[in-house]
């Protein structure tokens, strides 16, 4: 038998919603960025290993059968070959808490097995997530070099935009908008009993949520205008801790969902350069020369679709926008 190795053992417990690496963009140390704290938003100038981050987050919990249909039919809206590639997913976890299950009712003790699967627990989703950032960090460094050429490889693009996608629905801010939209809009004893099911699984769910929104972009993207803005200006783009967002000029701050045709996709890269899927014809393919006008818009619609941090490369940098911070969050949890 293979000898088990300590770092299989280790259960990561701070789980970043937001990827750390990424966030060293804007560091002037490759270590510390500046980004509003949660008390005051007020301007820290702290590690990225303590930005985006919440103990637990991903932690994989005991899927009842009410969960497990929850899961399900969510996941039969979805084409075919997502379906199945979501059952995939799906019993691997539950084959695993099979496992943990037989070896409960032996009520033998096993200080091994106890870690194996607090790792378990832990580590899941997580891993799954890390996958996907190995993937595309070689991507990642070539598009802030301002060379898009490395996503004419079919399997470079589909890396990228599955990445892409998970940072979507991965965050604190997406969890908080889905679940209190469902929560709010529940008339029903049963669909109050789903969206409490969706609450207690979204661990699996807002995974499966990333898998379908990554693969609608990557069938879409050569009907999108797939660009790279490239920043100039005195102004810096910053970041937050919803680093992927919707900023088609049909979305307002008013809170109703978007048509699909309604899909600008922001996602800034550095305090220079930031990708863009657009399903609007507002920006064209390739690299384009941004504003000072632009730099200002996409900030402050950054700020606005935060949940508490907004992250620059200065103090300076983020003053302008703190006072947005939060707003559209706000909005959906008063709606």
């Amino acid at each position: 038998m293979a000898e088990i190795s300590k770092k299989s053992l280790e259960a990561t417990k701070n789980n970043h919603y937001v990827w750390a690496y990424y966030m060293k963009r804007w560091s002037p140390d490759n270590k510390q960025v500046f980004y509003t704290s949660k008390k005051n938003k007020k301007t820290a100038f702290d590690s990225v290993k303590n930005v985006a981050v919440e103990r637990d987050f991903y932690r994989v919990e005991y899927l009842t059968p009410t969960h497990i249909e929850a899961i399900k039919s969510f996941s039969k809206e979805s084409p075919q070959e997502l379906h199945k590639q979501h059952m995939f997913y799906l019993s691997d976890f539950l084959l695993m808490q099979n496992l943990e299950a037989r070896y409960q009712q032996v009520n033998k003790k096993d200080d091994t097995t106890d870690k194996m699967l607090e790792a378990w627990r832990s580590n899941g989703i997580e891993r799954l997530h890390s996958a996907h950032e190995k993937e595309v960090q070689i991507i990642i460094t070539a598009l802030a070099e301002h060379d898009l050429s490395v996503l004419n490889d079919n399997n470079n693009m589909c890396f990228f935009m599955q990445f892409l996608a998970q940072q979507i629905t991965r965050t604190k801010t997406f969890k908080s908008k889905v679940l209190t939209s469902l929560s709010n809009n529940a008339a029903t004893e049963k669909e109050k009993h789903l969206a409490n099911a969706m609450k207690e699984c979204w661990w699996f769910i807002s995974y499966m949520f990333g898998m379908n929104i990554g693969s609608s972009i990557f069938l879409d993207r050569y009907n999108d205008n797939h660009c790279l803005l490239i920043n100039n200006t005195e102004i810096s783009f910053i970041t937050s801790d919803q680093p992927v967002i919707n900023v088609h000029l049909a979305v307002t701050d008013e809170i109703k969902p978007p048509k699909e045709h309604e899909c600008d996709l922001y996602y800034p890269i550095s305090p220079t350069v930031a990708y863009m899927v657009n399903k609007s014809n507002r920006f064209p393919r390739g690299k384009v020369q941004v504003s000072v006008d632009i730099v200002e818009e996409m900030n402050i619609k950054i700020a606005k679709q935060a949940n508490v941090h907004i992250i620059g490369n200065s103090e300076e940098s983020l003053k302008a926008y703190k006072k947005y911070v939060g707003i559209n969050l706000e909005k959906v949890k008063n709606t």
